[in-house]
C-alpha cells in the first residue's frame, strides 16, 4: 500500500476552473511522449471531474462515477496508478492491472477498462503511452472507444526531444493515431521545464501548439498551467489575448522525497 503523500488537491475549485470539463467528451484519452505531462493532466482532469460530481451530483453531471484507466505500458514508473490514494480522496476510481502486476510494464488491459468505456454513466479518463508502441494498447480497445463519445488529445511539450518542430509533431501525430486506431480530436498545450517553468514558456508553448493545430486542422482544447503561473496568466487579462481553457496542474508524480507519490510503495507480492 502507498505510504507517502496520499494528499491530492481536494479544495473546492472555481467555476472558471471547472469550465474546462464541458468541452470534453465522456471518455477522454490523453496521449503524449514521456515528459509531455500527460499523466499529470489525466490526474488533474480526473480530480476535477470527481469534485464536480461530488458538488453537482449524478443528475446534473450526467454520470454517476469517475474513473481513471492507466494504459501506460511503456514504463514502470511515473504512472498515474501511483497516485491511487489521492484519486480515491477525490472520488475517482482507478482501473489498473491486478496488484501483483501493477508495477510491471506489460501490456495488461483489464476487462473493466473495456466495460468502463462502453458504460454511459461512467466518466472515464485514460492515460495512454505516448508513442506508436504505447498507442497500440488503446488500439486494442478501439472498437468500443470509437463507439463511445470520446476525445483523443495529444499533449505537447515543445521542450521534449523529437517534439520541438511542427513537422516532427505532425508526423508523430499521424503515427500515434494510426497505432491507436482512433482519430485525434484535439491538442493540449503543456510546455514546461518542471519547477523551472516560466510564463514565457507557457505562452511560447501555446503559440507552438497553435501552429501544430493549424497543420492538423484540430483545436487547442486546453493549456496546462501550474498554480502560481495560472495566477500570473490570469492577471495579464486581455494582454495575453484569447486563451483556450486553462487547466491548473499540481505536480504529483515526483519522487517521495520531493513530496510526491513515486516510489512511495512496493509492488504487492504474488
Amino acid at each position: 500500500m502507498p505510504t507517502a503523500n496520499a494528499d491530492a488537491p481536494t479544495a473546492a475549485v472555481s467555476d472558471q476552473t471547472l469550465a474546462v470539463l464541458p468541452g470534453l467528451q465522456r471518455v477522454t484519452a490523453f496521449i503524449g511522449p514521456f515528459g509531455s505531462g500527460k499523466s499529470e493532466l489525466a490526474l488533474a482532469i480526473a480530480g476535477l471531474a470527481g469534485q464536480d460530481l461530488a458538488r453537482r451530483g449524478p443528475q446534473q453531471c450526467g454520470f454517476d462515477r469517475v474513473q481513471l484507466a492507466d494504459l501506460d505500458v511503456l514504463k514502470p514508473y511515473f504512472r498515474s496508478r501511483e497516485a491511487a490514494l489521492g484519486l480515491l480522496a477525490q472520488g475517482v476510481g482507478l482501473l489498473q492491472p491486478p496488484a501483483a502486476l501493477a508495477a510491471s510494464d506489460l501490456p495488461i488491459l483489464t476487462a473493466e477498462m473495456r466495460a468502463a468505456i462502453a458504460e454511459p454513466t461512467t466518466r472515464l479518463i485514460l492515460d495512454v503511452g505516448g508513442d506508436p508502441t504505447g498507442a497500440k494498447a488503446l488500439g486494442s480497445l478501439s472498437d468500443v472507444m470509437n463507439a463511445a463519445p470520446h476525445d483523443l488529445l495529444l499533449v505537447l511539450n515543445r521542450n521534449r526531444p523529437f517534439m520541438n518542430s511542427v513537422d516532427r509533431v505532425v508526423d508523430a501525430a499521424g503515427r500515434i493515431a494510426a497505432a491507436a486506431r482512433v482519430v485525434l480530436t484535439g491538442l493540449v498545450s503543456n510546455s514546461h521545464y518542471l519547477d523551472d517553468t516560466t510564463l514565457q514558456d507557457v505562452l511560447g508553448g501555446l503559440e507552438f501548439t497553435r501552429l501544430v493545430a493549424a497543420q492538423l486542422g484540430l483545436p487547442v482544447v486546453m493549456v496546462g498551467v501550474t498554480g502560481s503561473l495560472l495566477q500570473e496568466l490570469e492577471a495579464l487579462g486581455e494582454l495575453a489575448g484569447p486563451l483556450p481553457p486553462l487547466l491548473p496542474v499540481q505536480r504529483q508524480l515526483k519522487p517521495m522525497f520531493q513530496g510526491g507519490v513515486v516510489f512511495a510503495s512496493q509492488p504487492a507480492q504474488p
